[in-house]
């Protein structure tokens, strides 16, 4: 994968399709495990998500494989949240706008921070994450993956071609840190250590 993502850097549109076919089940699932938590609600359907993915990739570039899957799972959210946006206005649903176009469907009960129904919670975990990627890369990644993309510690072994030993130390430490980054802006912790911290997968 790495002379792939070299090849598709240089600007090889042949490497962009090698690509694509190697991660293509990965990213199916991935569109499929995000879509789940939006519900009825959902305003795309998986195949025009990965559709809209692989047109995204072709203008894009990867250091390599954590940083392209941490990328893409950013895209996804960005055409689902985009969809939203068109569907909320094309309904002249305003009161949905606020809650449905500027966030995913995201519990933060992973991270050990109550829900709140402005969806707060949800894009401030995203921004925080951002911050993560700048210090952490991996661990990002990985957070990214699990809690934004609804990936298994399997799944998110296979993406990034690491241990699933490797994928739980590293999700063990983002939580920690997103925990700590989203209480210090105020938002209400839950009791105890984030949910799921004992966990395997």
């Amino acid at each position: 994968m790495e002379e792939l993502l070299r090849r598709h850097h240089a600007g090889d549109d042949g490497a962009l399709e090698a690509l694509w076919r190697e991660i293509y089940a990965e990213v199916h699932r991935m569109a499929r495990a995000m879509l789940a938590r939006e519900g009825p609600r959902r305003p795309i359907d998986t195949t025009v998500l990965v559709h809209e993915l692989y047109l995204k990739m072709g203008g894009a570039s990867f250091e390599n494989r954590a940083h392209l899957f941490g990328s893409l799972v950013r895209m996804m959210g960005q055409v689902v949240t985009d969809a939203a946006r068109r569907r909320s206005r094309s309904r002249r649903r305003e009161e949905a706008v606020a809650v449905a176009a500027d966030a995913l469907t995201l519990d933060p009960a992973p991270l050990g921070i109550h829900a709140d129904a402005g969806g707060r919670a949800g894009a401030s975990a995203i921004k925080a994450l951002d911050r993560l990627d700048a210090l952490a890369p991996r661990p990002a990644a990985v957070a990214w993956l699990r809690f934004v993309g609804g990936l298994s510690v399997e799944q998110v072994a296979t993406c990034l071609g690491i241990s699933e030993r490797t994928v739980k130390s590293d999700w063990a430490f983002a939580r920690a840190w997103l925990h700590r980054e989203l209480t210090s802006q105020g938002l209400r912790p839950r009791h105890g250590r984030p949910e799921g911290e004992h966990d395997e997968g």
